[in-house]
């Protein structure tokens, strides 16, 4: 029997994106599931009219879901809270909202679902800016250093998460850090991780939410806040 599948979608000022990703993501689930679920997390400081996209599409189909994020509770890693814990079914994918990803590639998931309890995917032939792709690789190589995780794209947000996992797990990151969390603390107490790698493509509609102007480089702001994480992550994981 196909599986029981919720996907969900953390999404901010992604008005243009919202409509395609929906529509690919029930393409993609009326054929590889049993019941599913299509969750779009929306920042409730959007200004692009997001959330109303995402309420005219549930109008239309009883398949999609609002689920809105609080202005006190911002962070990527929060959304992702907020979509583990809204989810219905046994297993929860996610990606990002920006239709970088073709959501077509979880077919290849789906041969190993029920045998893994993550199945990561990495990006082949990423389409970022230089900088960015560049402060990612140097980002992946502190955090598998510290948490002695292993896949080797820890900060991509294209993954498949058994319920299991959630249960039995505490995620407290807000940022981007989150990511790294989940693999580091399901590793830590034995789940199975897969890695797939699926193609990436480069950004129509909307802008990046972390970076500056300058050289696509992280705000300041930003990088204090994954700093407090870190710090964080590495104390909550030495008391296990």
């Amino acid at each position: 029997m196909k599986p029981d599948i919720t996907m969900f979608f953390p999404a901010y000022n992604e008005a243009e994106n919202i409509p395609k990703l929906a529509e690919s993501a029930e393409k993609v689930l009326k054929k590889a599931a049993n019941n599913y679920e299509i969750l779009v997390v929306v920042y409730e400081g959007s200004t692009d009219g997001t959330i109303d996209v995402v309420k005219g599409l549930a109008k239309r189909s009883k398949k999609i879901r609002l689920v809105v994020q609080p202005r006190d509770r911002k962070g990527i890693g929060y959304a992702n809270i907020m979509g583990f814990k809204n989810a219905r079914y046994p297993y929860i994918f996610y990606a990002d909202a920006d239709n970088q990803f073709d959501l077509g590639e979880f077919r290849k998931f789906v041969p190993y679902i029920g045998k893994y309890d993550i199945i990561a995917g990495y990006r082949i032939n990423r389409q970022d800016p230089l900088m960015r792709i560049a402060v990612s690789r140097i980002y992946n190589a502190i955090m598998r250093l510290l948490f002695n995780v292993k896949e080797r794209d820890l900060d991509c947000a294209f993954r498949l998460v058994s319920k299991r996992v959630i249960d039995s797990i505490s995620l407290k990151c807000r940022t981007g850090v989150a990511t790294t969390e989940l693999l580091a603390k399901a590793r830590a107490i034995g789940f199975k991780i897969k890695e797939i790698g699926v193609g990436h493509y480069p950004r129509r509609f909307g802008q990046p939410v972390f970076e500056g102007r300058f050289l696509n480089l992280p705000k300041p702001r930003v990088v204090i806040d994954l700093l407090k994480e870190i710090r964080m992550l590495y104390r909550d994981l030495e008391q296990k």
